[in-house]
């Protein structure tokens, strides 16, 4: 098959030959068919982690500590700068396919590896297996498939395999693994289209069980074995796989691979082959004498499709999970439609139209972050999400959230960060070290930042707010969407640069989600700012997140334990955890374990502390009035509790901020009592007076003897 544009023919320009870098097992380098002698095991780490960041600066700092780790020997530069010269030599005698050289050479602050990445076998795999998936993503399924399948050949051995006591080489090996199973993953959903499923059975069967937890590989093994009519293997191959993620990672199936069981016990027509989809043997692989029809998503060149919600049938949705018949799966989100239908719409306004901004704003324990993760389970393959959060850490640094994407888009795409400006960079690196290079003198009139330690002028921080904003701005070309988690414990400079960011997203394909809980929005000055630029910002929405109602209820009552609740257990549960996803689903976790006996057990430790530690973030103030209102049950008087309030010096407006903060609420017209919305909060914080004041009694007792 001829190729039909430049792209194709790019990725199958190396496969006339392997390339004479190898790290595929054994590191090796070949000149003329030649191995050369690569010296001792440090020696070939070194190489190895050079050839890793071809064409980049690795510090000698970085060098010697991955190396030699935290505590290397006093000689270990001496040593270094021994293999780097003994390396120079060798690689001096490397004539490459193309006439070039490889060439070591010191830039400071370390040393850089100048070599074509098409001279290094992963280089040019990932290089030609992300061509394939942008083939499969477009379409034209045949090339994909024969493109991917004619590299995925060529693998052989781990990468980096004799390497395998360096951190550096393990986690590389990692990733390139990772990108070694997307294109298998592309490799057969193009053999499925083109009726290849016989093809792929064997290799779907060996990964599968190298890799039983990874989903969407799963999913294809069994649309295979079922589309060769071993519809019962398809179904031990899910419950397999069901029982490994609960014993593993204590989860159930995500909603695509629940969606194809379910699929196959009805067998359902779009399981099977596409008409005229007939497989012929070509050159020992399965290829098809007419393709199945394409995708929504290649029908219009460029234009990515976000499929809309699947909203359960109404019966469904009052059952609470699926139908019997599909197995009793558990959903991923229960009362969320109409959320997840607003975050859809709003990710394909980013990728169609403009960038735009989503602003996801619950309590603690509401569902924010599987909300999230239901738009990311949703969209094209290719779609890129990014995530970052805010450290709830003391001791995290100012930037934390954008260090932490910026840091993530560099290892996305190191060649779009390496070719931004100069001062772009020169700023960043103060984030970023790894960054920091020669080459980046700033051009007049932009401040020079510079990485290092020491508060920052106003010039200097703008130019640092700026370069942030400029690297997201000028990284991401295709959709893609950012996440930045609980910006309430955001630093201020870091709530800074999210309402620049806002300002500018319009220009890029880019959905921004923003999540926050709904207590420090209410009194953080900074941060109330930061949200009112999101919601002034054209296009940008504000999802919040309520409690879940009592249908909502019941349908995750029943899908986790398996049965239609008694609708005096469903109330009792749905009044005691006031509709809180969280506390709902830890309830009915701890009562499917059979550590909670009822509903009115007394709350589980392991419960209590993780609310405790959710509070320990409020002011002091605010903590001691639930304190204080934790003691009754029926609610306290608000004249009682701020005469308390007043006589410790704590200002009585607290009450008012833990009302506004969604903690307390009036428990009638007449505002004579308060109580807790959350009664499960109101026991955690009485357990955790209970027990001061019981450790208190304890040492009074201890003490009383000694004193006698």
């Amino acid at each position: 098959m001829k190729p039909t544009s430049c792209e194709p023919r790019a990725g199958l320009r190396d496969l006339t030959g392997a390339p004479p870098i190898g790290t595929l097992g054994c590191l090796s380098v070949h000149v003329h068919g030649r191995p050369l002698e690569l010296g001792p095991p440090r020696q070939r780490a070194v190489l190895a982690l050079l050839l890793i960041s071809a064409g980049s600066v690795v510090s000698v700092d970085s060098i010697i500590t991955q190396i030699w780790g935290d505590t290397p020997p006093a000689a270990a530069h001496a040593t270094l700068q021994s293999y780097v010269s003994r390396l120079r030599k060798l690689l001096a005698d490397c004539v490459l396919p193309d006439g070039s050289r490889p060439r070591l050479h010191y830039r400071q602050p370390g040393y850089a590896l100048a070599i074509d990445p098409e001279h290094v076998d992963v280089h040019s795999f990932e290089r030609i297996a992300r061509a394939g998936v942008r083939l499969a993503q477009k379409g034209r399924v045949e090339e994909a498939h024969a493109l991917l399948g004619t590299i995925l050949d060529d693998w052989h051995g781990a990468p980096y395999d004799e390497l395998n006591a360096y951190d550096f080489a393990v986690h590389e090996a990692a990733r390139l693994e990772q990108l070694r199973l997307s294109a298998l993953e592309a490799w057969a959903q193009c053999a499925l289209g083109l009726g290849g499923e016989e093809d792929a059975l064997h290799t779907l069967a060996q990964e599968a069980r190298r890799n039983p937890l990874r989903e969407r590989l799963i999913g294809l093994y069994m649309h295979a074995q079922y589309r060769l009519g071993r519809q019962a293997d398809a179904l031990h191959t899910y419950e397999r796989t069901r029982r490994a993620l609960a014993d593993e990672i204590g989860a159930d199936p995500g909603k695509e691979l629940a969606a194809l069981h379910a699929a196959i016990l009805r067998q359902d027509g779009c399981l099977d082959r596409a008409p005229g989809a007939t497989a012929v043997a070509v050159g020992g692989r399965s290829s098809a004498a007419a393709v199945a029809p394409r995708s929504p998503a290649a029908t219009e060149p460029g234009r990515i499709m976000i499929p809309p919600p699947r909203l359960r049938p109404e019966r469904a949705r009052d059952a609470g999970a699926r139908p019997r018949g599909c197995g009793g799966t558990r959903p991923v989100l229960v009362g969320r439609d109409e959320e997840v239908r607003v975050l859809s719409e709003s990710a394909a306004g980013a990728f169609h139209s403009s960038g735009r901004v989503a602003f996801v704003v619950g309590e603690a324990g509401s569902g924010k972050t599987r909300l999230v993760s239901e738009l990311a389970g949703t969209v094209p393959h290719g779609v890129h999400v990014v995530w970052s959060s805010c450290s709830e850490s003391e001791d995290k640094p100012d930037y934390w959230p954008w260090t932490t994407l910026l840091r993530r888009l560099n290892r996305l795409w190191p060649e779009r960060v390496r070719r931004l400006p100069g001062w772009v960079r020169h700023s960043v690196a103060r984030l970023l070290p790894e960054l920091a290079s020669e080459g980046c003198d700033l051009p007049h009139p932009h401040p020079r930042p510079g990485p290092g330690p020491g508060p920052l002028t106003r010039d200097v921080r703008f130019t640092l707010h700026d370069a942030v904003c400029q690297t997201l701005l000028c990284t991401v070309r295709e959709p893609t969407i950012l996440v930045v988690e609980d910006v309430d414990r955001a630093d201020a400079p870091s709530l800074a640069v999210l309402r620049l960011l806002v300002e500018q997203v319009r220009t890029v394909p880019v959905l921004l989600v923003v999540t926050s809980r709904t207590f420090r929005l209410a009194h953080d000055g900074a941060l109330r700012r930061a949200a009112a630029v999101i919601l002034q910002s054209p296009d940008s929405r504000r999802i919040p997140l309520g409690p879940l109602d009592l249908p909502a209820t019941r349908s995750l009552v029943q899908s986790t334990l398996g049965e239609i609740p008694e609708p005096h257990l469903l109330e009792r549960l749905h009044r005691r955890t006031a509709g809180n996803p969280f506390f709902l689903g830890y309830l009915l976790h701890a009562r499917r374990q059979g550590l909670s006996a009822g509903p009115d057990a007394a709350i589980p430790h392991e419960l209590a502390g993780v609310v405790l530690q959710r509070l320990s973030g409020l002011p002091p103030g605010v903590r001691r009035a639930l304190d204080l209102c934790a003691v009754s049950e029926e609610g306290c008087a608000p004249r009682a509790v701020e005469a308390v309030l007043r006589h410790e010096g704590v200002p009585a407006d607290v009450l008012l901020m833990a009302v506004h903060g969604g903690l307390l609420e009036f428990a009638s017209a007449g505002a004579d009592r308060l109580r807790f919305v959350h009664p499960l909060v109101r026991e955690a914080v009485r357990y955790d007076v209970e027990n001061a004041r019981a450790a208190a009694s304890t040492a009074d007792g201890v003490r009383t003897p000694s004193a006698d």
